[in-house]
Formats: structure tokens, sequence, C-alpha cells
């Protein structure tokens, strides 16, 4: 029986894309969040 692991680097390699991945995804979170508040204050302030 043989061991199908895999090589040292895919480990290392999956958590640095899966980093990279994490943070595009807060980075684009953050974006749209500031984008919808911006327009809900431009909004209100002209409701007034």
């Amino acid at each position: 029986m043989q061991d199908n692991k895999p090589p040292a680097w895919s480990s290392q390699t999956s958590i640095l894309v899966a980093a990279i991945i994490a943070l595009a995804v807060l980075f684009g979170g953050y974006q749209i969040g500031k984008d919808m508040a911006l327009r809900d204050n431009a909004r209100q302030a002209a409701g007034r």
C-alpha cells in the first residue's frame, strides 16, 4: 500500500490560495458595504 500523500508544497500553496481568496472576498464585501452606506447616507440627507 502506498501513501498517496500530496507533496509538501501543495498544502502551503492551498493555504496561500485560500488566504488570497478570503482577502479578496473581505475586500469586496467591504467595498460593497461602503458603497451601500454612502448611498444610504445620501438618500437620508436628500430626504431631510
